[in-house]
């Protein structure tokens, strides 16, 4: 029991979730809607197989009476016992069992100690109690021998009920003789049978129903973090589209400026931005599952600065991460939009001079990714680097995305210039 998971289930009165417990159940198996010793799936059990013990009950009494005389009220009592008591008892001990709230490990046993005391109680009983209890109703009803001893009956299943008497002195020996100590594997089988009655397989229901309740939890917790992080994914690309109409006029602009003046770089930067655009317009589009990997986030952070390049001849940069990171997972949007514009709206553009930017990636030493945005700008007094609204939301998206696997760190560069730093866990898409 010891792999059982340590999840509580749900509310014992409340009825399993469908994906377990299905929407076709009968009325003789209506009861398996409910967790295992519950309240319901004990009444629902009692209610389906009561129906089905009874008319075993009433052929035995009318068989007794057609071929034994009187009405064997005491051959009745004592299959009643074997039948009913564990029937009615047995999943009541489980339902008081599961209601004490203990941790699955200690339920189980639990359950398994209380279904073996039952078991030993309905046994003790007949041995113990039965025979007195049979003869005071013989007594009663007048259904004694010449001797004041009740007259017994021999059952044989599927075949016969008759009287004992006469010539079967022998078997009535043999009878009274039942229910000794030395009467072993009739006991072993009285003893099964009322294991079985009161609910004994259900315990392999039981624990069946915990492992399958913690796989659902599982999978609903999957499945809700994964549409928190499409949502958040998608929020983020509706940030991106706010931005991208500001970042598009103001290259257009540069453009028709350099036209006058230059027309060979107005010729470059229009190149430069068409390539931009070829690389963010289709992941814009889509939900950024496909091109999340530091390799597509690469591409679009190597094209954004070869048009930044274009605009300011003064700027030269990099943007290289190992062969075995490029499948990497990395956030879509991220590195472009907030962590290289800030790079070179707030470190390059109010640099005078040449300027540089560098982009790369790397497994930490605790086995995570880091992507580091360098620029040798004017660093934190200069352009107030680490205080725009972009910077926020990626903290933000990476607090929604990953919580406290993530983060985003920045640091002044000893030469001028800013370090910027994101840290995520490293998976594979």
């Amino acid at each position: 029991m010891s792999t059982l998971a340590s999840r509580q289930p749900p509310p014992l009165d409340a009825p399993l979730p469908a994906e377990l417990a299905g929407r076709a159940q009968g009325w003789f198996t209506r009861y398996r809607r409910y967790p295992v010793f519950s309240a319901p799936w004990a009444r629902g059990r009692t209610l389906a197989w009561g129906p089905v013990l009874l008319p075993v009950l009433a052929f035995v009494a009318l068989a007794g009476r057609t071929q034994a005389g009187p009405w064997p009220w005491a051959a009745v009592l004592g299959l009643s016992m074997h039948l009913l008591l564990p029937l009615l008892v047995g999943p009541w001990v489980g339902v008081w069992v599961r209601r004490r709230g203990w941790p699955p490990r200690q339920e189980g046993w639990a359950l398994v100690a209380a279904l073996a005391l039952m078991v030993a109680t309905v046994v003790m009983f007949e041995r113990v109690a039965a025979e007195p209890i049979k003869q005071w109703i013989a007594e009663r009803i007048g259904d004694v021998d010449e001797t004041g001893q009740r007259k017994r009956v021999a059952l044989h299943i599927g075949v016969m009920v008759k009287p004992i008497g006469g010539a079967d002195k022998e078997a009535q020996a043999d009878t009274k003789d039942a229910g000794r100590p030395d009467d072993l594997p009739n006991t072993l089988i009285r003893a099964a049978f009322a294991f079985w009655l009161g609910g004994g397989l259900a315990l392999i229901g039981w624990r069946r129903e915990l492992a399958a309740l913690s796989a659902l939890e599982r999978e609903r917790e999957l499945r809700e973090a994964q549409a928190q992080r499409r949502e958040a994914e998608l929020r983020l690309s509706v940030l991106v589209a706010q931005v991208e109409p500001h970042f598009l006029f103001n290259t257009l602009a540069g453009v028709r400026s350099a036209i006058a003046t230059d027309p060979a770089r107005a010729s470059a930067m229009v190149d430069r931005l068409v390539e931009y655009l070829r690389a963010a317009i289709p992941r814009l589009r889509s939900d950024g599952g496909a091109e999340a990997t530091v390799a597509g986030q690469f591409d679009l952070a190597r094209a954004y600065l070869g048009l930044m390049a274009a605009r300011m001849p003064r700027l030269s940069f990099t943007v290289d991460a190992p062969a075995k990171l490029q499948r990497a997972h990395c956030p879509p949007l991220l590195l472009l939009v907030s962590l290289v514009e800030n790079a070179v709206k707030h470190g390059v553009e109010p640099k005078v001079g040449p300027a540089r930017v560098d982009v790369t990636a790397r497994r930490g030493d605790d086995g995570r990714l880091e992507i580091t945005v360098a620029d040798d700008g004017v660093g934190f007094g200069g352009g107030g680097a680490g205080s725009g609204l972009g910077l926020a939301n990626v903290r933000e998206r990476l607090a929604q995305l990953y919580g406290e696997r993530a983060a985003l760190t920045l640091r002044e560069r000893p030469g001028g210039g800013v370090v910027a730093t994101l840290t995520l866990p490293l998976e594979e898409v």
